[in-house]
């Protein structure tokens, strides 16, 4: 009998080459989704792990989503009293501490939270690149972040608050739905470090408000028809004095200018051309605001009386 003849393939070696073909292939993928996340696909990624949050969640959560906070800082605040005398409730018991918490997520936007223990009371979104204009839901209204305006929503607003220094200033207005809206409230507003802010003027408030953070209706409604939303923040019952009066947020709803503008190149302690770059463009963004400041000023007549007569 003849013998059988060799077979023209090698088990052993074609068992090697798909072993090789299947991890290569497996690392060409990881590869291509690594740098399509961290490219084309950040919007994605980032709005995708942004839908998972919710007032209640527990901060580690959160960690484990976008990673360990850039800043942390505290906030005290004072619980409201629900008892039939709050002069009775101690004011010791009453005392809260909050644990504030910012991220900066690939310069599309910032992520503040405010935490009471391991909980999260409420958090926010300020967007700071026009290529991250996520839309959000307040209610059952649809909203663009650095698009929409004010005028997107009805004007039925809890409460508004607006203040206006020699370099910051501030808008915002609470929503708030009832069981409609799972008892949460939507804070919508113009933060100075977010994108496309517009700045109220110092003549629009109303003189009688000794706060000086109230707005006259007219120039608030045309405010309200051109300033786009680049801030909201979503809360749950937070039944503090501080959210009551409106001074919790203090000068910035949402991420704080003063705290994270120190990471940026321009700000850097050691010198690079990159931080150069940053602080002619810086110049160059102030000095074309500020013609555009001056070319409003010599109008003879305030532009919200123009936008509201167009309208």
């Amino acid at each position: 009998m003849k013998p059988d003849p060799e077979p023209w393939y090698s088990t052993t070696l074609n068992l090697w080459t798909l072993a090789g073909v299947l991890v290569a292939s497996w690392t060409l993928t990881k590869t291509l989704a690594e740098g399509w996340r961290r490219t084309v696909g950040i919007r994605r990624y980032v709005t995708t792990r942004l839908r998972k949050i919710a007032p209640g969640v527990r901060n580690d959560y959160v960690e484990s989503l976008f990673g360990e906070p850039r800043w942390q800082s505290t906030m005290q605040c004072t619980r409201v009293a629900l008892g039939e005398d709050p002069e009775a409730a101690d004011d010791h018991e009453r005392k809260a501490e909050l644990a504030v918490r910012t991220w900066p997520l690939s310069k599309l936007c910032y992520l503040v939270t405010w935490c009471e223990g391991d909980n999260v009371v409420m958090y926010g979104i300020t967007t700071t690149s026009w290529w991250f204009r996520p839309r959000v839901r307040v209610g059952e209204t649809r909203i663009r972040l650095g698009k929409s305006t004010f005028e997107a929503l009805s004007d039925n607003a809890v409460i508004h608050r607006a203040w206006l220094g020699n370099r910051r200033y501030g808008y915002f207005e609470e929503h708030y739905l009832g069981n409609a809206g799972a008892y949460r409230s939507w804070y919508v507003g113009v933060n100075d470090f977010g994108y496309n802010a517009f700045p109220v003027s110092d003549d629009w408030f109303d003189p009688s408000d000794i706060r000086h953070t109230l707005l006259l209706p007219e120039p608030r409604e045309a405010y309200r028809a051109i300033a786009p939303i680049n801030t909201v923040v979503v809360s749950g019952i937070a039944l503090y004095e501080e959210v009551q009066d409106g001074t919790f947020f203090g000068l910035s709803l949402g991420a704080d200018q003063d705290l994270v503008r120190l990471a940026n190149p321009e700000y850097h302690v050691f010198d690079s051309r990159i931080g150069r770059a940053h602080r002619r463009i810086r110049a160059w963004r102030g000095a074309r605001r500020y013609r555009r400041w001056e070319k409003r000023k010599q109008g003879q007549r305030p532009w919200w009386a123009r936008v509201l007569r167009r309208r």
